[in-house]
């Protein structure tokens, strides 16, 4: 069971949410992105909004065109504790800003681990008109991950945060967007300020049940996502009944081997899809202290 400390702050959290436009306060300020306007005045032609799901009473975000990152800072972090960004899944229809942002945010904090939720951009591929989809889906995602880095590099004197010790951590859809952004050899977008002249790159990536890595019925990882020996250290997690085929963890953990990328894989026997922090399979409710020790060794 969670702490009334995680409890509280998800329920107040969960309040701004509900608030439309960004919000901040001291305990976690909010930043946006692009101050000055997203790349290609790229926005999506409906309003976003949040809503409970219908199934499993979880805070879902939709129609993302104002991207934020989130500040969530540990009390009790220890000098050179690292930093962890959060892509929240959704299959880029929507986000689960809640069970696989806050909450993960949360449990890191009380580790002494500081952490940012990224709420990125959502494209378009829930039209019904093919030829209007946004492709690749990861394109605006990926100008959003890089930007998010780079704020936080820069401004790491500000918060207190290590700028060397900045990783990022991807839940299903956001798996892919870590897998992306970890292996991207170049900026997706022109620079725009100061901001720009930081990496962009990762320092270490978490792939925890990562959709989209492998070319379908296959163990080869998709165009989009090329390990080379510069690819950050990797920990992933996944279910083996999960829906997601487990190719693509594979896949990836595979490629960091053949690169002598140092990743460390951990496959459950069962847990399905979209836990977060919420399952209630023995084993696999181990995953986050695996990866509080793994941080902790970086």
């Amino acid at each position: 069971m969670p702490s009334l400390l995680i409890i509280v702050s998800i329920a107040t959290l969960a309040a701004a949410a509900a608030q439309s436009g960004p919000t901040s306060n001291a305990q976690h300020p909010m930043l946006l992105l692009w101050q000055k306007g997203n790349p290609g005045n790229w926005t999506r032609p409906d309003k976003e909004s949040s809503e409970k799901s219908a199934d499993s009473d979880l805070l879902l975000v939709k129609n993302v065109s104002t991207p934020t990152l989130e500040i969530f800072k540990s009390k009790s972090a220890k000098p050179g504790a690292p930093t962890v960004m959060i892509c929240p899944g959704g299959g880029y229809f929507i986000e689960a800003i809640e069970h696989e942002g806050w909450e993960i945010a949360t449990r890191l904090n009380l580790a002494g681990i500081h952490a940012a939720v990224l709420k990125y951009r959502l494209p378009n591929r829930d039209t019904n008109k093919p030829q209007e989809m946004d492709k690749p889906l990861h394109k605006v995602v990926l100008q959003d991950t890089q930007r998010a880095l780079r704020i936080l590099r820069a401004r790491a004197k500000e918060f207190g945060f290590t700028p060397d010790k900045i990783g990022i951590l991807g839940f299903s859809a956001g798996g892919h967007a870590a897998a992306v952004t970890s292996t991207a050899a170049e900026a997706s977008y022109p620079p725009i300020d100061d901001t720009d002249s930081q990496s962009c790159k990762p320092d270490f990536t978490v792939l925890i049940y990562p959709a989209y890595l492998n070319v379908e019925n296959t163990m080869n990882l998709v165009d989009a996502i090329k390990v080379t020996n510069s690819t950050p250290p990797a920990f992933v997690v996944q279910a083996m009944d999960d829906p997601i085929p487990i190719e693509g963890a594979l896949a990836y953990t595979h490629a960091c081997h053949i690169a002598k990328v140092p990743i460390e894989l951990h496959l459950f026997p069962k847990g399905g899809h979209g836990y977060g922090l919420r399952t209630h399979e023995p084993g696999l409710k181990t995953w986050p202290d695996l990866l509080i020790s793994w941080l902790e060794r970086m």
